[in-house]
C-alpha cells in the first residue's frame, strides 16, 4: 500500500501518531493498519538516532541537543518522504 500525499511533515507525523494511538487502543481499521505499516516503513529508513529523535518529537520531550537532533531527523525524514512522492514539494 502506498501512503497518501501529505502537505507537510507535520501533517505526516500527526497522521502517523493518530494511527499509532488507534492501534494501541485496539481500534484501528484494517485499511488504517496498512497505512500505518507503510508509514512505519518510511520512518524505518531513518538511522537509529533519527528514529529516536522522531519518537522524542512525538512524545514532545526534547530540548537543547535533543531538539537539534530532532530537527535533523525531521529534515532527513522530509527528504525521504519527498523522494517517495509522499510529501508535497515546497
Amino acid at each position: 500500500m502506498n501512503p497518501r500525499g501529505y502537505s507537510s511533515l507535520v501533517a505526516f507525523l500527526t497522521h502517523f501518531e493518530a494511527l499509532r494511538r488507534a492501534r494501541d487502543a485496539g481500534a484501528i481499521a484494517p485499511a488504517d493498519a496498512q497505512t500505518l505499516a507503510a508509514l512505519e516503513a518510511l520512518i524505518a529508513e531513518l538511522s537509529d538516532a533519527d528514529r529516536a529523535a522522531i519518537e522524542l518529537r512525538l512524545a514532545a520531550a526534547a530540548s537543547g541537543a535533543a531538539a537539534r537532533q530532532r530537527a535533523r531527523a525531521e529534515l532527513h525524514l522530509a527528504r525521504i518522504l519527498a523522494a517517495r512522492g509522499v510529501l508535497a514539494a515546497t
